[in-house]
């Protein structure tokens, strides 16, 4: 596992120029690179500050080895296919879930009382909605042969226009687990109306696991997100990973490795040092990338 910083800004030649004097290839415009060495960044920093480079993130290489020997993974990316219907001032809400506890500052307390309603039939074999960060879709075939036989339930996905079931494609039932996380090391937010936290979204390094992790997939307790983007992380096993691979449902680099409470603070060694450079003591709010390598 490696950390580095991407930057991004809209580069002028005078910038150029000093850039590539440290060895960073660099074009004129709006152009992007990463630094791998914790060194160089911190030279550069101030550097950054100067100029105003606002998009200035971090992000983890894992190899391929790390992932695939790491118990359980969190999704950190998929296709969505669409939008909730009905769409027009998020009536879906109302729609699919119960709303009568929900927060109206930060959408959390939903229950979902009914199956989505789509324009159309997805098109990929795993996938998820726009706005909706915790629930996937799968073919029924997939769903047949991998998720049933390991207990995952499911619900049915209809069309809009004249509420059908597509029988394509079904919902994942996805229990949530009881135990918190220790998310010591994320920023949150609180909620101002009903106190409850919201997580940095974006993970960093490997993300905390459980000590008690439930079987093959399931959801975290605590809610991440920022704004109305209220949404739980969801988990799967090592063994669900690798069918969902095999089956060509998603992609090795699109799970992020897990450790546990033990084993974190080993394995994110030298993670905060990238954090905190030029925050004086205080934790940097990062948005992180995430990649992985062979």
């Amino acid at each position: 596992m490696h950390f580095f910083r991407q930057i991004t800004s809209n580069w002028d030649e005078h910038q150029v120029a000093i850039l590539r004097q440290h060895n960073i290839k660099v074009e004129v415009g709006m152009d992007r690179f990463n630094i791998y060495d914790l060194s160089l960044y911190k030279e550069l920093k101030p550097l950054f500050e100067e100029w105003e480079v606002h998009l200035d993130f971090i992000g983890t290489d894992f190899t391929n080895r790390e992932l695939l020997s790491a118990e359980y993974c969190v999704v950190n990316r998929w296709n969505t296919f669409g939008f909730p219907m009905p769409d027009n001032d998020r009536g879906y809400l109302h729609n699919t879930y119960e709303t009568k506890d929900m927060c109206g500052e930060c959408e959390i307390e939903l229950v979902q009382k009914d199956d989505f309603r789509v324009r159309k039939a997805p098109k990929y074999p795993f996938c998820g909605l726009e706005w909706i960060f915790d629930e996937f879709f799968v073919r029924t075939d997939l769903y047949e042969q991998i998720f049933k036989p390991l207990g995952v339930g499911c619900r049915p996905l209809r069309k809009y226009k004249d509420d059908s079931i597509i029988d394509s494609y079904v919902q994942l039932v996805i229990p949530v687990i009881d135990e918190p996380l220790d998310l010591s090391t994320y920023e949150f937010q609180l909620c101002h109306k009903c106190s409850t936290l919201k997580y940095e979204p974006k993970p960093h390094g490997y993300f905390p696991l459980h000590e008690h992790p439930l079987p093959y997939i399931y959801k975290s307790k605590e809610f991440f997100g920022d704004g109305f983007r209220a949404f739980r992380k969801i988990y799967v096993s090592a063994r669900l990973r690798d069918l969902m691979i095999t089956k060509g449902m998603t992609k090795l680099g699109c799970f992020v490795p897990c450790a546990s409470p033990k084993e974190l603070s080993i394995k994110n060694q030298g993670l905060m040092e990238w954090r905190n450079v030029g925050q004086k003591g205080k934790m940097a709010y990062d948005n992180i990338i995430v990649s992985s390598k062979s």
